[in-house]
Parts: structure tokens; C-alpha cells; sequence
């Protein structure tokens, strides 16, 4: 309940400041102990881009001396005749890691792929962890995901470090994870700060075998993927999809051997990314991960994002662009020259069937980042190379 008042039936069980408002809310910041308030705020700072950072600066140095950080509020309540009630979401973190009470810091999404995600504080105000609870089907499966690669990876490798695995479970029918804290003084892998090499993108997906396109798993997941997508969502009239269904037939016509991975991380970008200042690479967010994929996708992703960051948007001329960053990634990792096509058209697809998929789920393109006609354009560049 936001700005609540005071009520003998109720009983608050945990408060928080909503930043920037409640008019619009984009952060829930631990309310009570001043301590905590400003560790929630001051944490990680240099992973925020520089106007974010200047503003939690602020407002945490204000937090620390006692003064409020927001004039919104949002408390959450029980009733105070409950002998029993149900264990909400951080008591059952708490109860699962052992730790005793903890304060979370809970980002307010709004995207496609929304969840609730917690960064997890002490009492002191040191980092815990950080938590993610699926709400529904969708985010299930990626939180499983992630569970599966964290499990797996345990802590990633010299090259590359992971966040390690600290607890699982389900809350109302629904999985989350919690997973160890990265270190204090990490910094967006933006400017100044050397983005991954080839040696470090591909020390967690490394190529374990040479196969064809059709032959990976990856592949055979993400056409029966494609074809799940029902035509009307496509919004474009059956074009998208005619255009999908053009680029698979050609790859598999080809029959191109590449370079295959154990595994590609799905989403390799610099908002998933850290330094440490000695140059440790940190990589997280491993819900898209898939098995058994053609080398050289998350170099494809990581251009890609670059790009669309960068520009605020993206289109078929950015592809281009994009193409040219990725080649020193596909040279490092011995993707022949002449396959490079076949590893575009791939990507392209994995790019199509994210995007149709979320706007399906939302019954419109309105909040996508490509539009069907932008992606269309895409993958006919895709095919054209095929052809």
C-alpha cells in the first residue's frame, strides 16, 4: 500500500521508499534503518550510467545522515489478527539462506520479460545476494534456466566469473534463485572500461565440436519455436513469418558446418556485464542460456546490444555495422570466413523469434525494440547472404 494510514487491523511488515515517485515508480529502497537505505542506494554505483549515479550518490550521502530520500512510500501489511500468516517473498529468502532478516532494494520493471529481482542487504548494509522470483509459466522456465547454468558453471573460470548459486526454491507454486553478490568495486564494462575479449567470451561457451546448423540442439529448439508463433501475431500480415520460414529453409538447404558450443549465454551485454578494477571480467543474467549452439551467437548479441544502446534504437543499416564489429569474435574463435553468413542467419532468427514471442504474449508490438518491418528487413539481409 502506498502512503498508508496507520490502522489497528494492519500491521507492516516491510516498508520501503519509492523512488522517484509513487506517481512513478522505478525502485522500492529499504525504509527504517538509515544504514541500510544508504547501502541500497550507494551500491554498485558504477554500474549505473553516469546521471543515474550522480543522482543515488546524492541521495544516498542524504539517506546516511537521517534525511528521507523520497516522499513516497509503499508499505506492505498484514492483518494484525493473523496468528500464522503466509511467509511473503524475502522472509522466505531469509529462511532459505540462513542469513536472518533481510532488506531488498526491488527493481520496478515494466518490460516484456518482467520479474521481480532483489538485491539483498544484512542488517549492516552489506550485500547478501540477489534474488529472482518467477510469476508465471514464462519466467518459470527462465528462472530454471538459470538455475541449471549457475549449478553448472559453478563460479565460471579465470577468464570469466560467475555469480555462484547460493539457494533455490518456490514460493506460491513458483520458482526463484538467489545467487552470491558480485564484488563491491565492479564497473560497467562501458567507456574507459575494456569490453571482453575473444578469449573471454568464449572461456564459459567454449566449441567442444564441429556439426551442422541443423544439427545442434540449439537450433532444433529455436525452429520448433518459431513454428509454435501463430501467424496472426506476426504483425505483418503472414510476412514476418514468410520471411522466418525463407531463412530456415535456406540454412538447412546449406548445411553449413561450423564451430559448435556447449552452450551460448543468451544475453551477453554490457548491462550484464562488470570489471573488477584488476580486470576480472564478471558475466550474469544466464536465464536465456541454451545448450549446444553454434559458436559465435553471443558475439553476434553482444554487437547487436552495443549498437542499440548506443543509438537508442536499431534497424537494417545498424545491422550492417553490427556485422563488422562481430568479425575480430568469429576470426578468435575460427568460424570460416565462408560460414559467417550461416551464423548471421541464425542470429537473425533468434532475434525474430524473441521479439514475435513477447509481442504474442503481449497482444502488441507497441513496446518492442524492433518492429515487424524492421525485422523483416533484417532477415531479408539474411537470406540474401544465404542465397
Amino acid at each position: 500500500m502506498a502512503n498508508p494510514r496507520p490502522s489497528v487491523h494492519w500491521r507492516d511488515v516491510e516498508r520501503y521508499w519509492v523512488l522517484p515517485s509513487t506517481a512513478r515508480p522505478q525502485l522500492l529502497i529499504p525504509k527504517g534503518n538509515r544504514v541500510v537505505t544508504a547501502a541500497a542506494l550507494l551500491s554498485y554505483r558504477a554500474l549505473r550510467p553516469r546521471k543515474i549515479r550522480m543522482g543515488r550518490s546524492g541521495l544516498g550521502w542524504a539517506a546516511s545522515c537521517g534525511l528521507p530520500p523520497s516522499v513516497g512510500t509503499l508499505t506492505v501489511q498484514v492483518k494484525s489478527a493473523a496468528t500464522n500468516p503466509v511467509a511473503l517473498p524475502l522472509a522466505e529468502i531469509s529462511r532459505n539462506i540462513g542469513a536472518g532478516p533481510l532488506a531488498a532494494a526491488i527493481g520496478i520493471r515494466l518490460g516484456d520479460n518482467r520479474k521481480p529481482t532483489l538485491q539483498l542487504f544484512d542488517a549492516k548494509g552489506g550485500a547478501v545476494g540477489y534474488a529472482k522470483l518467477a510469476w508465471n509459466d514464462s519466467s518459470s522456465g527462465f528462472i530454471r534456466t538459470e538455475q541449471k547454468a549457475l549449478a553448472s558453471l559453478s563460479g565460471g573460470s579465470e577468464h570469466m566469473r560467475v555469480p555462484e548459486l547460493a539457494g533455490t526454491g518456490t514460493w506460491d507454486g513458483y520458482p526463484y534463485l538467489i545467487s552470491t553478490p558480485l564484488p563491491s568495486n565492479v564497473q560497467a564494462v562501458r567507456g574507459a572500461v575494456g569490453k571482453p575479449t575473444a578469449q573471454e567470451m568464449f572461456s564459459l561457451c567454449g566449441v567442444t565440436r564441429h556439426g551442422t546448423v541443423g544439427g545442434t540442439a540449439h537450433f532444433s529448439a529455436l525452429s520448433q519455436r518459431l513454428e509454435s508463433l501463430p501467424e496472426y501475431s506476426d504483425g505483418s500480415g503472414g510476412k514476418l513469418a514468410a520471411a522466418t520460414k525463407r531463412v530456415e529453409r535456406l540454412l538447412r538447404t546449406r548445411n553449413a558446418i561450423l564451430p559448435v558450443s556447449a552452450r551460448w549465454h543468451g544475453d551477453m551485454v554490457p548491462w550484464n556485464m562488470a570489471r573488477e578494477p584488476s580486470g576480472v571480467l564478471w558475466c550474469w543474467d544466464w536465464e536465456t542460456a541454451e545448450p549446444d549452439a553454434v559458436a559465435g551467437l553471443d558475439a553476434w548479441h553482444w554487437a547487436v546490444s552495443v549498437r542499440r544502446e548506443s543509438r537508442g534504437s536499431f534497424n537494417s543499416d545498424d545491422w550492417h555495422a553490427a556485422a563488422r564489429d562481430v568479425q575480430p569474435y568469429l576470426q578468435a574463435a575460427a568460424i570460416p570466413r565462408s560460414a559467417w553468413a550461416d551464423l548471421s542467419a541464425v542470429y537473425a532468427l533468434v532475434v525474430a523469434e524473441r521479439a514475435w514471442t513477447l509481442a504474442s504474449a503481449n497482444g502488441s508490438w507497441d513496446s518492442s525494440w524492433l518492429s515487424p518491418e524492421n525485422l523483416i528487413g533484417i532477415l531479408d539481409t539474411a537470406a540474401r547472404a544465404l542465397d
